[in-house]
């Protein structure tokens, strides 16, 4: 049947196929056939269809060129952008992208892409070319390279018409909102994609300024600017090769056309393109200057310190040949003066002024990533610095604890979170979400260091951004503005302080009066008083403006290309600084580029040191390095040779984490140790002041609180700073054959080292360091709001009453972990090995026996008359501490707690401390006799018990070997009755 069927469709269809066709019909047919031909149907729609109900954006008097033609249509807010005709792998752009508002640091650079556009049938494909490797070599590693080492698209945009002038138009709101987190990163996605609204719309002969309001992710309004421009060198600039011995950011690629070790790197430094008006005069002006112009939103009481610090650098270029190569410009919106000048545009470089409570300054710069030429720069300054009174105590101190761990250091915390200043340090209802926080960075590479925690997505809210994973580096982050915002903090207790002495002064001479009127009737003439300061937002205006000046001087220098110099301030001894000869003459520090501490007295405002309180010029070590990258003499290595004088001094912030003690933030003199003491002069000056000068009638008593966290903070601050020198070395960046040139390495004198630990010890581990009294205590509280003022955080955690003991022992355990951790233990050792036998050194030995000696030497000890539990031998907060040494030397004399050779001798020292601890506390046990008060008592017992059991117990070795648990003492595996084995003698 199914056959059939089929016959009779094959029968019916023939029929139908052998049917003549009309004449006519055939005709026309052929003729759409040959039309069909001749004139393909066009690849796009015109372009009169597509742009209808579109303005051609016009931005300046030169219409007739622009860089994109941009046409935008209000209604929807649709912005269509025609690129050159032609457009393709030869021509390259540079898109700038800020964060303009809906930030904390609005207005801060959040990078930049070198770009360009590439074909594809109908689609174009924005691609960031590989410039990361490239080859110099011969033909063949040239033609192999760009094989191997491809251009990584970014994203494809459709071609919605050929313009007017033949170039492909595309949809700039598709490519630059629809794909904002292509740029910006994730956190720019839009929560709203087609909720957006155009900002900013220009187009001039170099470059494009759009901008674009939308919500990103949560909802919050951002607006996202990008400044897209041509990418091209100045005409005559030669990058200038990089050189460790001066610190400035770089422009690295790999060169496989080399073949040696030492110039397969290649690295330029950042600078910018500044020629001699007229070569032929020894000093000319510049061709093209470096213009800043300070943001209208600058207050006006603050603009000349600003300029002033920006000004500070024309001495050096002077000192290669060029006058007033930095200028200056006011924008003034009331006059219309440079207001057409937009402060994301390329062209311009701008010092902004942002009002928020985060105490900030930045200073990064666009560079071109072939040749490390600074093509624009901007400066943000917040006021957040000089309103940021007081700091968070639980933010302050495990900042100044962690200062300079390495590392390997992290590592070591990571498994031993008791140690880890950040949780000790932090309130106790916050340390379990401290550790996990701890425990998650911990995973990452160098075990949660800052340098693993770049993400160039988004500048500014990393330590290390800008400096890692980038072709051409740049100033990411930059936290000198936070170390003003404590000074500023210490210096408004210091003149509320002051003020009260003041008022108590005049009473006395007011009531001495009175006393001399009665007795005898003559009138005794008045005193004219001391002129009033003049005053800034409450600050002496003598004080807060030059340390303005300093720090935009310290942003101004990121900009040209400088980096950190973090040893600057090791110059001058205090005794220098404040002997008068220097003041007003000399800056006291040898770069800007430091962050330096106030020099701060604590008779500061009535009877102030000689010497200055903050930078008053550029240093030394910034003429030298200026002069490297910006000299027009080709004799470079003679500039270099001079690496050894001291007043050129360098290290910067990979060093930080190394064993030199002087590459350092926030430490100041030659002898550090001169200024820590002062430090500690100005907490006491300050804590035995709080409740009567400090906090005036009427105030509440919560700022004696937050008074006395300042003061823990500065000595916090100074321990951790003279901690880092024990164990240290100076490191030397001079090259064989330099004149003067010092050995790499020069291990810190041994008396420094003693002195150093000594100060540490006596200003951490004893009662007194700590000045509390029961009055104080009882008045130290805290204001508790729900409000964004308090927030919850602070008040949740947050006690009335201020946790003493649980403060105290987070300090002097930070302290024994600076001290015990085992990469100062190692350093100790290996500096043994670097010393001659002969000479004296700080041993390992050493070191031990101080901090046991210090921490236990009540016993030994007779036995005070009467002590009781209200007053006992051993005081509650020194229990505390001998707990926490004992458990320290504990987990030092485990096996299997550390690796390489140094720990086998640590955990041996280790050992004996322990054994000899336990014979002392032995001993005065017995020798006191019934004596003892019952705390003393039962902590001395309980930590021989502790000790005695630690060291009798037998150890399992190499559990891991076998598939087994890590190694525990036996004592944990052993039946309850069975007989420990003898100790085992070291």
């Amino acid at each position: 049947m199914h056959r059939l069927a089929s016959l009779i469709f094959v029968s019916l269809l023939s029929v139908i196929v052998a049917a003549p066709v009309p004449a006519q019909t055939t005709t026309k047919s052929a003729t759409k056939s040959a039309a069909s031909k001749s004139a393909p149907r066009p690849d796009f729609p015109p372009h009169t269809a597509i742009l209808k109900g579109f303005e051609k954006v016009v931005s300046s008097n030169d219409a007739s060129r622009t860089l994109f033609t941009i046409y935008r249509r209000n209604k929807d807010q649709q912005v269509y952008g025609e690129l050159p005709a032609g457009v393709g792998p030869s021509q390259k752009f540079y898109i700038a992208l800020t964060v303009s508002s809906g930030e904390r640091f609005a207005g801060l650079q959040a990078g930049e892409m070198y770009v360009y556009f590439r074909r594809f049938n109908k689609s174009l494909a924005l691609i960031e070319p590989n410039i990361g490797v490239r080859s110099t070599g011969d033909r063949h590693s040239k033609a192999s390279v760009p094989r191997l080492f491809t251009d990584r698209v970014v994203m494809e945009i459709p071609i919605v018409t050929m313009g007017p002038s033949g170039g492909p138009v595309i949809d700039m709101d598709a490519l630059l909102v629809g794909g904002a987190s292509r740029f910006f990163g994730s956190s720019a996605r839009s929560s709203s994609p087609r909720l957006f609204s155009i900002k900013k719309c220009k187009a001039f002969r170099d470059n494009v300024e759009l901008a674009f309001e939308l919500p990103t992710s949560g909802g919050r309004l951002k607006t996202l600017h990008y400044s897209i421009s041509k990418m091209g060198s100045s005409p005559g600039y030669v990058p200038r090769k990089a050189d460790e011995r001066i610190g400035f950011f770089t422009t690295t690629y790999r060169d496989l056309g080399k073949y040696r070790d030492e110039e397969v790197q290649v690295r330029f430094i950042n600078r910018w393109h500044l020629e001699k008006d007229d070569p032929s005069l020894k000093i000319s002006p510049p061709k093209n200057p470096i213009t800043f112009y300070i943001e209208h939103t600058t207050p006006v009481r603050y603009r000349r310190w600003v300029e002033k610090g920006v000004l500070y650098w024309n001495k050096a270029f002077e000192n290669i040949g060029i006058s007033n190569a930095i200028q200056v410009e006011f924008q003034n919106a009331r006059t219309g003066r440079h207001v057409e000048k937009d402060p994301e545009d390329v062209r311009w470089n701008f010092i902004r002024w942002l009002n928020n409570d985060v105490g900030t300054a930045i200073g990064p710069s666009r560079v071109n990533p072939l040749t490390g030429e600074i093509l624009d720069a901007d400066i943000i300054l917040t006021d957040g610095w000089i309103r940021h009174y007081w700091m968070q105590y639980n933010e302050l101190l495990p900042q100044a604890a962690m200062q300079g761990m390495s590392p390997e250091t992290l590592a070591w915390l990571a498994k031993h979170p008791s140690w880890d200043p950040r949780i000790r340090l932090a309130a106790p209802s916050e340390r379990v979400e401290v550790r996990r926080r701890v425990a998650r960075q911990a995973l990452s590479p160098y075990a949660g260091h800052p340098m693993a925690q770049v993400d160039n997505r988004f500048i500014g809210d990393d330590l290390y951004d800008g400096l890692i994973g980038r072709t051409s580096q740049v100033n990411g982050l930059c936290l000198a503005a936070q170390g003003k915002a404590f000074d500023l903090s210490l210096m408004k207790m210091h003149l509320d302080i002051l003020a009260a002495l003041d008022d108590d002064d005049d009473k006395k001479k007011d009531d001495k009066k009175k006393d001399d009127k009665k007795k005898d009737d003559k009138k005794v003439a008045a005193k004219p008083k001391r002129p009033a300061a003049t005053l800034i937002d409450g600050i002496p205006e003598w004080f807060v403006g030059p340390l303005l000046s300093e720090l935009v001087a310290h942003e101004v220098g990121h900009t040209l290309g400088l980096r950190h110099n973090f040893k600057s301030s090791s110059i001058y001894s205090l005794a220098e600084i404040n002997n008068g000869t220097l003041k007003g003459k000399k800056p006291f520090a040898g770069s800007v580029m430091d962050y330096i501490p106030v020099n701060m007295s604590a008779r500061l405002g009535k009877n102030p040191a000689k010497g200055d309180h903050t930078m008053i010029d550029i240093g030394p070590y910034d003429l030298w390095a200026i002069e490297y990258g910006y000299t027009f003499s080709k004799d470079l290595k003679k500039i270099l040779a001079r690496v050894a004088e001291p007043e050129l001094a360098y290290a910067t912030d990979e060093d930080t984490g190394g064993p030199d003690p002087l590459a350092r933030r926030y430490d100041f003199s030659k002898n550090p140790l001169d200024y820590a003491k002062a430090q500690l002069d100005l907490v006491q000056y300050h804590r035995g002041r709080l409740l009567e000068k400090f906090v005036k009638s009427g105030d509440s008593w919560s700022k004696a609180r937050r008074g006395y966290e300042l003061t823990l903070s500065l000595q916090m601050r100074s321990v951790s700073m003279m901690a880092n020198w024990i164990g240290g070395a100076h490191v030397n960046r001079d090259r064989k054959g330099d004149k003067n040139g010092r050995a790499p390495i020069s291990v810190v004198p041994t008396s420094s080292q003693k002195d150093a630990l000594k100060f540490v010890i006596e200003s951490t581990f004893r009662d007194k360091a700590y000045g509390l009294s029961t009055e104080l205590l009882r008045h130290m509280t805290v204001d508790k709001w729900l409000d964004g003022g308090g927030g919850f955080a602070h008040a949740m955690s947050s006690q009335p009453a201020w946790p003493v003991h649980d403060r105290i022992i987070g300090l002097q355990a930070s302290t024994l972990t600076m001290l015990m951790n085992p990469t100062t233990l190692r350093r100790t050792y290996d500096n043994e090995f670097r010393i001659p036998a002969d000479q004296p050194a700080l041993t390992l030995p050493d070191l031990l026996k101080a901090l046991s000696t210090e921490i236990w030497s009540e016993l030994g000890q007779k036995p005070k008359e009467g002590a009781t539990a209200r007053k006992p031998l051993v005081s509650s907060l020194r229990r505390n501490l001998q707990q926490e040494h004992i458990d320290r030397l504990i987990t030092l004399s485990l096996p299997g707690n550390g690796s390489g050779a140094a720990y086998k001798a640590i955990a041996l020292l280790a050992r004996q401390e322990l054994v000899e601890i336990r014979a002392r506390v032995a001993k005065s046990t017995k020798d006191w006799g019934g004596k003892v008060d019952p705390y003393t008592r039962a902590h001395l017992g309980r930590l021989q018990d502790q000790i005695t059991k630690v060291l009798d117990a037998q150890m399992i070795y190499n559990a891991k070997d076998i598939g087994g648990r890590p190694a525990l003492p036996s004592f944990f595996l052993q039946p309850r009755d069975a007989k420990l084995a003898p100790p085992e003698r070291p």
